[in-house]
C-alpha cells in the first residue's frame, strides 16, 4: 500500500488516468447492468428499459464454456409476448435463450455470481430483457429486476415484491393491490402507455 502511494505521487498523470478509468468502470457497471452493483428501478423504469417482455416456462438450464468462463444458459418456451424488439407484438410459440455469467461448465472453474437468479426447469417466468443484442453479465433489465417467478398464481421478483392490480386496474409492484387479478392485459396496457401507443 505504501509503495503504491509513493509511485503514484511521483506520477500524477498516471494517478489521474487511473482514477478516470476507475470512474469509467463504475459508470459502465451501472449503465450495462452488470453484476455486483446496480440501481434500484421501479416498475415503469424496468418496463421502459426492456426490449423484449414475455411469459414462458424454463425447459432447460445448462452450463456453457465461453472464453474460459462458465455461463449458465437458460432456455425458455415462450407462451406470451408482450413486447418484441421494443414494439408491442405477438409471436407464436418460440424458444428463447438467456445467458448469465457464472455457474458450472466443463473445463473451467465454477463461478457463482451473487444476486443472480436460481432458475430451474419447470419455472414459469415473466421476463423483461434487453433483447437479443444484450451484452454483459445478465440480459435481464436491472441485472435481475426484470424477472418475476410465478408461485401459486402470484408473480414475484427476486426481492419478493409481487405484481398486482390496483383498484383502477393499473399494474403495480408491491403488496397494495390484488396479486391474483388478471394482470397480463394491464401490463400490456402499461407497456403501450410507456411507449406512447394509441
Amino acid at each position: 500500500m505504501i509503495g503504491r502511494r509513493g509511485v503514484a505521487s511521483r506520477h500524477p498523470v498516471l494517478e489521474r488516468v487511473a482514477r478516470a478509468l476507475g470512474v469509467a468502470a463504475l459508470v459502465a457497471a451501472f449503465a450495462t447492468g452488470s453484476a455486483g452493483a446496480f440501481l434500484a428501478l421501479d416498475l415503469d423504469e424496468r418496463l421502459e428499459r426492456a426490449v423484449d417482455v414475455f411469459v414462458g416456462e424454463v425447459t432447460a438450464v445448462q452450463g456453457e464454456r465461453r472464453a474460459d468462463t462458465p455461463w449458465t444458459v437458460v432456455t425458455i418456451r415462450v407462451e406470451t409476448w408482450l413486447l418484441v424488439d421494443g414494439s408491442p407484438g405477438t409471436l407464436g410459440a418460440f424458444e428463447r435463450t438467456l445467458a448469465f455469467l457464472g455457474g458450472t461448465a466443463a473445463g473451467v472453474a465454477s463461478r457463482q455470481v451473487a444476486g443472480f437468479p436460481d432458475v430451474s426447469v419447470g419455472d414459469r417466468l415473466l421476463v423483461a430483457s434487453y433483447g437479443d443484442e444484450a451484452v454483459g453479465a445478465s440480459p435481464i433489465v436491472g441485472v435481475t429486476q426484470g424477472l418475476w417467478f410465478e408461485t401459486d398464481d402470484v408473480w414475484r421478483d427476486a426481492f419478493g415484491a409481487a405484481l398486482a392490480i390496483d383498484g383502477a386496474g393499473r399494474v403495480l409492484l408491491g403488496d397494495a393491490g390484488d396479486p391474483e387479478a388478471v394482470w397480463l392485459p394491464a401490463l400490456r396496457t402499461r407497456l403501450d402507455e410507456l411507449r406512447g401507443a394509441p
